[in-house]
């Protein structure tokens, strides 16, 4: 008896998992903003967008790659589609009501908003430098405050629309990892606010979802040569390196379905973060042992 009860609750757990009820339909016509899309995941994440119908406009710092992401989304997306993008530098946080701005006057308001993009910085050691404490402000207000502001500037509209918030966030947002403080602690604290504002919206029953995405290792170009740098080459002869191309549709399946949480790739993030409370010197010596580069065996 027991042996036919532990069968089936193993048979739904895994038709859970490998269950995909996405709907690509649920996207045409939508109105997409994704941040940090010239190149890697938001790039792919736009090209998403376009093939399944939606109307999207994406921001960065460099205009031509991001008119040549335009130009991609044309050939890929729908004749009737609007494929939109803005010049902005999320380090000037006034950018962030610029680009909600231009969105809503672009696209006519906004459905979904992508949050994806991040600064990228040198790995290394906390020492409490000058140079620590003044890369940590910059790295805040890119990977965290500018993402509190978008969707602050775009609450509003998202609550008409009765829209959906899309973090991208990382595995470094759930389990401490060395050598990158400053980004762990940004992406901390992405978990922290728009979980918190999650509830809130609940509380006062406003329909925008949020959906917070855990992202393991993927093998974007700027991911992997920092790796390579830093002399981390046992980490990447270990994990399984996802593709910028999958990781951004399992992003838009997440937001689509209105998630509160995703995981990819699913096992390599999900798995040591249920652990993280129950065995967390073990994973915390797992963690150090993967991360650690090669100058310091």
């Amino acid at each position: 008896m027991w042996k036919k009860i532990l069968a089936v609750l193993f048979g739904v757990v895994i038709g859970y998992w490998f269950y995909d009820d996405f709907d690509p339909g649920k996207l045409k016509g939508k109105r997409v903003v994704i941040t940090g899309a010239s190149a890697g995941i938001g790039e792919q994440i736009a090209y998403h967008y376009a093939r399944f119908g939606a109307n999207v406009l994406v921001t960065a710092r460099r205009g031509s790659v991001l008119q040549e992401v335009v130009k991609k989304c044309r050939e890929v997306g729908t004749p009737q589609g609007r494929y939109e993008y803005v010049i902005a530098d999320m380090s000037n946080l006034t950018s962030t009501q610029y680009v909600i701005r231009e969105a809503v006057r672009l696209l006519g308001g906004i459905d979904i908003l992508v949050l994806n993009h991040i600064m990228a910085f040198p790995l290394g050691e906390w020492l409490g430098s000058h140079e620590n404490l003044t890369q940590f402000s910059k790295i805040m207000d890119i990977n965290f405050r500018a993402y509190v502001h978008l969707s602050s500037h775009a609450q509003t509209h998202l609550e008409k629309s009765h829209g959906s918030i899309v973090v991208v966030s990382s595995y470094a947002g759930k389990i401490a990892v060395p050598f990158v403080a400053p980004y762990v602690a940004s992406k901390f604290a992405l978990d922290g606010f728009f979980s918190t504002l999650r509830q809130e919206l609940r509380l006062r029953n406003c329909d925008i979802s949020v959906t917070l995405c855990v992202i393991g290792l993927v093998g974007t170009e700027s991911a992997l040569n920092q790796l390579r740098v830093f002399g981390q080459n046992f980490l990447l002869s270990t994990l399984y390196i996802a593709s910028p191309t999958d990781t951004a549709l399992a992003i838009v399946k997440g937001g689509a379905r209105r998630s509160r949480e995703m995981y990819y790739p699913y096992m390599e993030v999900r798995l040591p973060y249920l652990l993280r409370d129950w065995l967390p010197d073990v994973i915390e010596a797992i963690t150090r042992y993967m991360n650690t580069p090669s100058h310091y065996r």
